[in-house]
């Protein structure tokens, strides 16, 4: 069965309400917070309620048929489904095998086989419509919207972790879609004509919200799934080789006329746009371009300053043990990773719009179940409803104009399920096309997130945003100044383990904050190569750069006339005149006094004492948040910890009196003054008297109980050891140094007297199900804690020889431990060596059972 969340809860709760009331509504819960398993919980109550009498039809992208397979499978074995795909010839046959079985729960099939069988599908009359990924249903004039229209739904449900994208027209599709009565598909006009003004005005918003509310649910990860790994982002930027700025230059200059009409050229200007982001990305992308004899080698790489990052990128990653997915909208760029990859020997998988439904399935599950390094994706193809939690480490190798798509892909990664911290990096092309496309596509999703938080629901932004809608001429002139001024490579090297920040164990570690750039001085990051989410962007091109394009247009017009009269022969000094286009002298720098150093100095460490007070307390918040989900966690499951406390306040210093009263040799040899006590015999009958008796095992931190020796002798004595010992592995109670105590009188008892057992934590087990030796460091904590413990108790300790008979094993460091904290401070202490014969095992008082 499913075992959901308290928010998913909640959401299957209120579609359940919206399904009494009889209201079509949507499910938007950003992308990763299960969905899918709140809708078959929907499916299993409907189902129960109709006593199985009514049917579904489930719709969804062919990239995630399979996945909704498996959760139907695994979630609602009691659910009968029929998976309705297959090529022309095979439908047919299937068609009639469904005229025919008169029981089935749920139809799952894929949009195009919607289309394509719409005719059959009509014959049915279905209790609900699901539609997963329904942004696609945004447009009321798609043949998918009308055809959905037509069908026979008693409720309709769509799920979305992206409601709006782009405008309010968009909001109204879908709302028209699940309820036509009371959103009339022909006053869209008029909606959108009256909320407008949303973004500049409240009371429209608060109106809009409200209207909503009873149709729209909206959870987003940080309100409802704070236990998910950090996300964090970050921005590379890359030059370009001397190639790439060479054709960058020709493509602009190649159709000029463009720019004098925006209105007449506009599919012209954006090919140029296509082109430019081509350049961007690898100048192979060209006819042409790429040298004979077409043989893979280090060309491939220095041709672009993309791939220049990336393969210094991916080594690193590649070295610290993380998994990536790497997305682009470029399919052709995805062969040229392809070959990449092969040629530097990388393990990958692919997945693009042109990869089928079986492939799909065998990629997701081969990069899901083996040691594979990269997943190539397309951005739009990949980025939709599947669930890739093995990757740590997202790449852009380009942004979307709609950042939406981007979160979309995202989230295949940063996802319930995902146990790691999960890095994403953009690579962009500095001072190109590139770099304004972000900046936008970030300006509009800080715009979206502002209207978000308005209510729970997603709203973006209406496309006709003012200014912040620059003509398309006015993108292309972005960066122009600095490319224009010098024909060589921008290609820097760039230090990556400062910028993207440690990695530990294939582990992402995000405990650090970063230094924001714009802390430092302006003339020191003028030109850096990259730059942190977070800085201010402008979002069009200087009036610098509008003067390199007009003395660029100007020249090319010269040049057209001159080669007109002149011939041939001018056209090839054209690069010789595009390179003294620019003859502007850098800015030198103000040379600083000695008490402008100074200040600096004084400002910088000023600077660097706030961060540091702040990471400290950051790092406290955290912990105390850490410490305080953990505690609603474990009330949640009922658990209450049996780990003594640490050695710390009023145990610290208690602890630390007594260490001030000792002054003890722990190499002097004297039995009377280490007085531990070495015996033959079975340490889970500890020779006790009327005292308590402490019992220390020492074991590791996986949660798996262990068999043989004093594992096996311990579960004959009573079944709390295996028991609590697992229940803390699952509640992450079990750490090195922890220590558990417990009582074990279950099955046989003293009569005078409480036998306990102590488990000390003091060896590591890996994933690979490697076990560490014990660590000393965490068996002194360990003894620390029991001391406390048996002082307050006046309760003696028995240990057995721990490491017996293992290689290498320091005993004599482990037996100084056992004198210095429990020994010598008056703690009576009993090693036992058990005896080969096991019928000579006695203890001293009798247990009753």
């Amino acid at each position: 069965g499913i075992k959901l969340r308290p928010y998913q809860i909640e959401g299957v709760n209120w579609l359940v309400q919206c399904y009494e009331v009889h209201r079509g509504c949507i499910l938007g819960d950003e992308m990763g917070l299960g969905k899918t398993c709140q809708t078959i919980s929907l499916l299993l109550y409907l189902t129960k309620k109709l006593m199985n009498k009514e049917r579904f039809l489930i719709l969804c992208p062919l990239s995630v048929l399979s996945n909704w397979k498996e959760e139907l499978e695994r979630f609602a074995p009691g659910l009968s489904f029929v998976t309705y795909i297959g090529s022309k010839e095979e439908r047919p046959k299937l068609q009639q095998n469904l005229k025919e079985q008169s029981r089935f729960h749920a139809l799952l099939t894929t949009y195009e086989i919607c289309l394509k069988d719409a005719a059959f599908l009509k014959l049915f009359n279905w209790a609900a419509l699901v539609v997963d990924e329904a942004h696609r249903l945004k447009n009321q004039s798609s043949l998918l919207y009308k055809t959905l229209s037509e069908f026979s739904v008693g409720f309709s449900l769509l799920l979305t972790g992206t409601p709006i994208q782009n405008s309010l027209q968009e909001l109204y599709s879908l709302l028209s879609l699940i309820e036509p009565d009371i959103f009339p598909r022909e006053q869209v006009k008029e909606f959108v004509e009256y909320y407008q003004a949303i973004e500049k005005e409240s009371e429209p918003a608060k109106e809009l919200h409200n209207l909503l509310q009873p149709f729209l649910l909206r959870r987003v990860k940080s309100e409802v799934a704070a236990e998910l790994p950090k996300k964090v982002e970050v921005v590379l930027y890359h030059g370009m080789s001397a190639l790439q700025r060479k054709y960058y230059k020709a493509i602009l200059t190649k159709d000029l006329d463009a720019f004098e009409s925006e209105t007449g050229r506009k599919v012209t200007l954006q090919n140029v746009l296509i082109q430019l982001r081509k350049c961007v990305a690898h100048p192979y992308l060209f006819n042409g371009v790429e040298p004979e004899p077409f043989e893979i080698g280090d060309h491939i790489i220095e041709a672009s300053g993309k791939l220049c990052l990336l393969d210094k990128l991916l080594s690193f990653l590649y070295a610290g043990g993380h998994r990536v997915l790497l997305f682009s909208q470029m399919t052709q760029l995805l062969d040229i990773l392809q070959d990449y990859m092969d040629y530097r020997g990388y393990s990958y998988e692919r997945l693009d719009g042109s990869v089928r439904g079986e492939e799909r399935h065998l990629a997701i599950k081969n990069f899901g179940q083996q040691p594979i390094f990269i997943f190539l994706l397309s951005t739009r193809a990949g980025g939709v409803g599947m669930n890739l939690t093995a990757a740590d480490t997202v790449i852009f190798t380009d942004s979307d104009f709609n950042p939406q798509n981007d979160l979309q892909a995202i989230a295949r990664a940063h996802r319930i399920g995902q146990h790691k911290p999960v890095k994403i990096i953009r690579l962009i092309g500095r001072d190109t096309v590139e770099e304004i496309i972000y900046r936008r596509a970030a300006s509009k999703l800080r715009l979206t997130n502002a209207i978000v938080e308005g209510g729970q629901f997603a709203l973006g932004a209406p496309k006709a945003q003012g200014a912040a809608e620059l003509q398309l001429s006015e993108i292309l002139k972005f960066g122009l100044d600095k490319l224009l001024a010098s024909e060589g490579s921008t290609v820097q090297d760039v230090e990556l383990e400062n910028i993207l920040g440690e990695t530990k164990g294939g582990k992402w570690v995000m405990d650090v904050v970063l230094p924001r750039k714009e802390e430092s001085e302006e003339e020191d990051t003028e030109n850096h190569m990259y730059v942190y989410e977070g800085k201010d962007y402008s979002k069009e091109p200087s009036r610098e750069d509008k003067k390199a394009f007009d003395q660029l247009l100007d020249l090319q017009k010269a040049l057209t006339e001159e080669t007109s009269k002149e011939g041939r022969a001018l056209r090839n000094k054209a690069n010789a005149l595009l390179t003294g286009l620019q003859e502007q002298s850098t800015r030198r720098k103000h040379l600083l006094s000695a008490e402008e150093l100074e200040a600096r100095r004084k400002k910088r460490q000023e600077a660097a004492a706030k961060r540091a007070r702040l990471m400290e307390e950051k790092k406290k918040a955290k912990a105390e948040a850490e410490h305080k989900k953990k505690m609603a966690w474990w009330e949640a499951n009922h658990y209450t910890s049996t780990c003594l406390p640490s050695e710390e306040s009023d145990s610290e210093e208690e602890f630390a009196e007594d260490e001030a009263g000792l002054n003890v040799d722990l190499d002097y040899e004297d039995a009377d003054m280490n007085c531990i006590k070495y015996v033959m015999g079975d340490v889970t009958y500890p020779k006790a008297e009327e005292e308590d008796a402490i019992i220390v095992h020492c074991l590791d931190d996986s949660g798996r109980w262990g068999r043989g020796g004093l594992f096996t002798a311990l579960e004959a004595r009573s079944d709390q050891p295996r028991k609590i010992y697992e229940m803390a592995g699952k509640m992450k109670d079990l750490e090195l140094g922890g220590t558990l105590l417990f009582p074990i009188d279950d099955k046989k008892s003293r009569k005078k007297g409480q036998d306990l057992l102590a488990l000390i934590v003091a060896q590591h087990r890996d994933r690979s199900n490697n076990l560490s030796g014990i660590k000393l460091s965490a068996l002194e904590k360990g003894l620390k804690k029991i001391y406390l413990a048996a002082k307050k108790r006046n309760a003696t300790v028995h240990l057995p020889r721990i490491g017996y008979a293992t290689k290498g094993f320091n005993w004599y460091g482990t037996e100084r431990l056992i004198r210095k904290y429990l020994a010598t401070r008056g703690i009576p202490t009993l090693i036992y060596y058990f005896p080969r014969n096991k019928g000579s095992s006695s203890a001293s008082q009798p247990y009753s059972s």
